[in-house]
C-alpha cells in the first residue's frame, strides 16, 4: 500500500483546539436532552441545569474520560458501519486490504435513468437494490439502499431488516431513530451471526454488528438531541459500539472558519463521549464527521468544498493523534445530483483528498448530498473506485516485479516485444486497471459529441446493473430461520403500530 499521509494540522495546533474546546465545554457547555446522561454528569460533579438541560464540564473530567478510551478502537469504518480495516495505523493513511465498496445508504429516492427523474423507492426497488449489492463482489456488507415509500413508516426499519435477512447473507445496517426499535434490532443482529461461533458472534457484535446501527448526530451548535438520547439509552443495554456524528456547516451552524467549527465539533465529540463513558466505559466509541459549507448564494450545504474537508480531516488527525480515538469521514455526499461530469469531478476530488490525509472509504451510488441512490452511478462509481484502490496498492518490489532476468533476457526487443511474453500473460490481469465503462478504444472517424460519450457510458452501466439483479438467486433460508424472522416482525408489528 501507499505510504503517509498529508498533515493538515500539527502538534501545536492539536494543542490549541484542545484547550478551546475544553473552555468552550467548561464556558457555554452543552444541550443535551437526555436525563441519564445528566444525571452521570451530576454524579461526577458536573454543573448541571436540569430545566433547561445543559450541562459545563470541567476540564480535568473531560481528560480523564478520554484518556481512558486511549486506543481501545482502532477499526477504520465507511460510512457508518463496514470496518474496512480492522487497525488504524499509527502513521498511515488508511486504506482497504481488498477492493471493498461501500453500499447502501436508507435514501429516500431513487434517480430512474433513463427517464432522469428521481422517485420515491418502492420494496420491490428494495429488493433489486440488495440484490444488486449481494450480487457485486467488492461490497462486503449491504446496507439498507432505501426508504421504503409505500411501507408504513412506524414498521418501515423493521420491514427494510427483513428484507436484507432474506435476500443476502453480507447484511449491514438499517438505520433508527426510534428507540423502541433497538431491540428488535438487537434480535435481528443475533440472528444474522447465526452461522458464526459463539466468540464470533460476541466479537461481532460489540465491533460491528449487522442490521443495527445509529449515528448519534449532534445538532450543532453543541447539543445532543431527545432521538439520540433515547436510542443511545436503548442501545447501550446491548453493548452496541456507539458512533456520535457532528455534522458541522461552516457559516451556517458553526462558524465560517474551519478552525472555529473544528472547535464546535472537536467539543460535541468530547463532551458526548465524556458523559457516555461515565454509564458505560467499555463500550467502543468512535466518531463520524461530514462537514459543510453554507452557499452563501443559494444557502444549499455544500461538502465537496476544500474548506468541508480540510475541517473532516483535521477533526480526524486531532482524534487520532492527540486522543488516540478513530473518527470516520464519509465522502459520499456530494451536490451532484445525477451521474455526469459533475458527479465524476466532485466524486474523484473528495475522496481522492480524503485517501491523502485521512483514509480511503470508496461509497458507490450515493447523489444530492445523500438523499438520491442511483444503480447507474453505482456502476460508474464501482469502475473509478478500482482505479483508486489500485493506486493506493502501490508498487510491489520482489524479483518477479523488478524482472531482471526478463529484461536481460529481452535485451533491445528485437526479437520479440514484452506483449509477447508469458510475464506479460501471467500478470496484466493483476497489474492494470481494466476499465469496464469508460472509452479507451483509438478514435475512429466521423463526430464525437461530449453527450454521445457520456451517453455510451450510462447506457452500459444501466445494462451492466440490470443483468446482475435480473441474475441474482437470493440464499436459501429454511424454515427455521423464516419463522424466527417471522416472529421477530410480528411482535415489533403489535408494539410500533399499536
Amino acid at each position: 500500500m501507499v505510504k503517509g499521509l498529508l498533515r493538515v494540522i500539527d502538534d501545536q495546533q492539536m494543542q490549541q483546539v484542545h484547550l478551546s474546546a475544553l473552555e468552550v465545554l467548561q464556558r457555554t457547555g452543552m444541550i443535551i436532552r437526555g436525563k441519564f446522561l445528566l444525571e452521570a454528569l451530576a454524579d461526577a460533579g458536573c454543573r448541571i441545569d436540569f430545566d433547561k438541560e445543559r450541562a459545563w464540564f470541567p476540564p480535568d473530567l473531560v481528560e480523564k474520560q478520554i484518556e481512558c478510551q486511549k486506543n481501545r478502537y482502532r477499526m477504520v469504518r465507511s460510512s457508518l458501519w463496514y470496518p474496512f480495516c480492522r487497525e488504524m495505523s499509527e502513521t498511515d493513511a488508511s486504506w482497504p486490504e481488498e477492493f471493498t465498496v461501500d453500499y447502501g445508504f436508507a435514501t429516500p429516492s431513487i434517480y430512474d435513468y433513463p427517464e432522469g427523474r428521481y422517485r420515491p423507492p418502492t420494496r420491490n426497488d428494495q429488493i433489486d437494490m440488495i440484490k444488486l449489492g449481494d450480487g457485486l463482489e467488492a461490497v462486503k456488507a449491504v446496507c439498507a439502499p432505501f426508504i421504503c415509500s409505500d411501507v408504513d413508516t412506524r414498521i418501515e426499519t423493521i420491514q427494510s431488516s427483513r428484507l436484507l435477512l432474506l435476500h443476502t447473507d453480507k447484511q449491514g445496517w438499517v438505520g433508527t431513530s426510534d428507540s423502541r426499535e433497538v431491540t428488535y434490532l438487537a434480535e435481528f443482529a443475533k440472528l444474522a451471526l447465526e452461522r458464526y461461533s459463539d466468540d464470533e458472534k460476541e466479537n461481532i457484535f460489540k465491533t460491528a454488528p449487522p442490521v443495527f446501527v445509529h449515528a448519534y448526530c449532534t445538532t450543532s451548535p453543541l447539543k445532543l438531541d431527545t432521538h439520540p438520547c433515547m436510542v443511545l439509552q436503548e442501545a447501550l443495554k446491548y453493548g452496541f459500539p456507539v458512533n456520535f456524528a457532528p455534522m458541522p456547516i461552516l457559516g451556517g451552524t458553526t462558524p465560517m472558519t474551519s478552525a472555529g467549527s473544528l472547535v464546535i465539533a472537536a467539543a460535541e465529540l468530547l463532551g458526548c463521549i465524556t458523559a457516555t463513558t461515565l454509564i458505560d466505559p467499555d463500550v467502543y466509541y468512535y466518531g463520524t464527521v461530514i462537514s459543510g459549507e453554507m452557499d452563501m448564494k443559494t444557502t444549499q450545504v455544500c461538502y465537496a468544498t476544500p474548506a468541508a474537508i480540510l475541517t473532516d480531516a483535521a477533526l480526524h488527525q486531532l482524534f487520532r493523534f492527540k486522543y488516540g480515538m478513530v473518527v470516520n469521514v464519509e465522502p459520499a455526499y456530494l451536490e451532484a445530483k445525477c451521474p455526469g461530469m459533475q458527479a465524476a469531478f466532485m466524486k474523484t476530488y473528495r475522496q481522492m483528498a480524503f485517501a491523502a490525509m485521512v483514509s480511503a472509504p470508496m461509497p458507490v451510488g450515493l447523489l444530492d448530498n445523500g438523499s438520491v441512490f442511483s444503480p447507474v452511478q453505482a456502476m460508474i462509481d464501482l469502475d473509478m473506485n478500482r482505479a483508486l484502490y489500485q493506486l493506493g496498492r502501490g508498487i510491489e518490489f520482489n524479483d518477479e516485479t523488478l524482472c531482471v532476468d526478463l529484461i536481460n533476457k529481452m535485451e533491445f526487443c528485437e526479437r520479440e516485444a514484452y506483449l509477447q511474453t508469458e510475464h506479460t500473460l501471467n500478470n496484466f490481469r493483476r497489474i492494470m486497471w481494466d476499465t469496464s465503462l469508460f472509452d479507451r478504444k483509438y478514435r475512429k472517424e466521423g463526430n464525437l459529441t461530449p453527450g454521445d460519450a457520456d451517453e455510451r457510458i450510462l447506457e452500459e452501466a444501466d445494462r451492466r446493473w440490470r443483468q446482475i439483479v435480473k441474475s441474482h438467486r437470493s440464499p436459501e433460508r429454511d424454515s427455521q430461520f423464516r419463522a424466527e424472522l417471522d416472529r421477530i416482525v410480528a411482535a415489533a408489528k403489535e408494539e410500533l403500530l399499536a
